[in-house]
């Protein structure tokens, strides 16, 4: 027999304490428990050596800046350091009582998650597979005990998941021009005049484009991972504990704003070694502020002495041998057969590589004539991505309409085209009018823009084609099921119309009748 001695603090045990936190583990149960986590690393082995996660540990830096935050590789190894550290909590609360029947509603959409992330080929759907499992098992094996031992490397994990590409289209450009109004308002107050024209802060002498990388969103899961482990590692009250992971997004928010604002302010922002230094720096003044309030809770807490550990209840409730070790059985099978799985399942065939068909547009277009093919500006796009791109500019009578069309084959999951920003014809400016037009019976409502860029006004309609609602492509993109049998075979299409407004009263009207003429003439040649 081994016997292992657990103390929850340094103050001296009673004799009831002592009487629960002496715990016993037979040879037999030691081989089960050793087992069951060698088998649970073979099973979920391809989140650390797949295609998709190829490196072990991140490249911090790289992390930091981001869109997405944090590296589940980085969280992986964070997380075995957490559960080593705490291992003899780990350990007495290992000893509580299983409740196999709610441990289901984690095991079983997880062991699920886990068939079909292999059969697409999702890492992600295996990592929140991992996730699901992993709380299950706790859950099964010792109940609410073990399950509230582990639930900070829980959390943490869930906020290291990847996020489908779509969804943080939807988050990442409200972020910026949150960020840039927000920036804007810093430097009027202390007496710098400046104003937020979309996702650009323009001054007197510069201009700054207020990036993805620079928004929050990275830094926000950054300190919150901290926050978490830091109340994991160290004994404090659950309010302390609860009140100090919420305040992490604000301090971050608030950093990454005084960070914006001093790029804004800095003659070199655009060399890379300076955000790459300022990034650090302005990370461990985060991680500073964490600890002020991490110092400010305890002094107001001061008069809770309930220490944020594993509860031990004063009444002997641990499970029998046999139980534990017919639990542990089980497990292990269970695992067993997910390694089998995960080897004989059948794979969904990996998307051609061939290159998606070019979009093609004749050179002329009824009377409008082609003028020159545009670059697409990605600085202002960011994460938005697409299979095939055309962007032209026709003129007739010397009036001259631009047209953009993407498409996304809807093959790769990591790109995607749905945004806001296909609305806008690249940098912003002032946005002067947003409404929803009718186009008619072949594209019906379409999105119009009225843009002031101090040189040009613009008016620009955009519509989609192939799109669903935001809330059925984020849940096709997550579970990845445009990669499995149940593909749609349309693909998504994004058209934006631009032109120029003239400064008269009736220049919204001609601008409208230009933009519809030559939609016509475009529907025709289809």
């Amino acid at each position: 027999m081994i016997r292992v001695i657990h103390s929850l603090d340094k103050k001296p045990m009673t004799s009831t304490a002592a009487e629960n936190t002496n715990v016993v583990l037979r040879g037999k149960e030691k081989l089960l428990l050793v087992l069951l986590l060698l088998l649970l690393v073979l099973a979920f082995h391809q989140l650390i050596i797949g295609e998709a996660a190829s490196d072990f540990m991140p490249n911090v830096v790289e992390a930091f800046f981001s869109v997405s935050g944090l590296s589940p590789q980085f969280a992986y190894a964070l997380v075995a350091g957490l559960l080593w550290v705490r291992r003899k909590d780990i350990a007495a609360a290992y000893h509580g009582r299983g409740t196999p029947w709610s441990s289901m509603l984690f095991l079983v959409p997880g062991i699920s998650l886990f068939l079909w992330g292999h059969f697409v080929g999702a890492m992600d759907l295996i990592h929140v597979s991992l996730i699901l499992v992993g709380f299950g098992t706790a859950r099964f094996l010792s109940g609410r005990r073990l399950t509230r031992a582990i639930l900070p490397p829980v959390l943490i994990l869930v906020l290291a998941t990847p996020l489908p590409a779509v969804f943080i289209n939807q988050i990442i450009f409200p972020m910026q021009l949150m960020d840039t109004r927000h920036s804007v308002w810093l430097l009027n107050a202390i007496g710098l005049p400046s104003l937020a024209e979309g996702d650009m802060i323009s001054m007197a002498e510069s201009s700054t484009h207020f990036a993805e990388s620079c928004t929050a969103l990275g830094f926000s899961l950054w300190l919150t991972v901290f926050a978490l482990a830091y109340v994991y590692l160290f004994r404090i009250t659950h309010w302390h504990a609860v009140l100090l992971v919420l305040s992490a997004p604000f301090i971050a928010y608030a950093v990454n704003l005084l960070r914006a604002f001093t790029l804004v302010l800095n003659p070199a922002m655009e060399v890379l070694t300076i955000h790459t230094v300022q990034g650090v720096v302005f990370f461990l003044i985060g991680f500073s502020l964490l600890y002020a309030v991490d110092n400010l809770l305890m002094h107001s807490l001061a008069n809770d002495r309930k220490e944020h550990v594993v509860p031990t209840p004063a009444s002997r409730v641990d499970e029998s041998f046999g139980d534990k070790q017919g639990k542990l059985t089980v497990l292990v099978l269970l695992f067993t057969a997910l390694i089998i799985a995960s080897l004989t399942l059948p794979k969904w065939p990996a998307p051609s590589t061939r290159a998606t068909p070019a979009i093609r547009l004749p050179d002329e277009l009824g009377e409008w004539k082609l003028v020159e093919n545009q670059p697409v500006s990605y600085r202002f796009l960011g994460s938005v991505r697409y299979s095939s791109t055309l962007y032209r500019s026709y003129s007739k009578n010397n009036e001259p309409v631009s047209v953009f069309i993407g498409t996304d084959d809807r093959l790769r999951r990591h790109r995607s085209l749905l945004s806001d920003k296909n609305a806008y014809p690249g940098e912003i400016g002032l946005v002067q009018e947003r409404s929803v037009v009718d186009l008619g019976p072949d594209v019906g409502n379409a999105v119009a823009i009225v843009t002031d860029k101090g040189t040009q006004r613009l008016l620009s309609y955009s519509w989609y084609e192939g799109v669903e609602s935001i809330a059925k492509e984020v849940l096709y993109a997550w579970l990845a099921l445009d990669q499995s049998p149940f593909r749609r075979a349309e693909p998504m299409r994004v058209t934006r119309l631009t032109t120029f407004v003239e400064l008269t009263p009736e220049g919204r009207m001609h601008a409208d009748k230009r933009l519809r003429a030559f939609l016509q003439e475009m529907m025709t040649s289809r």
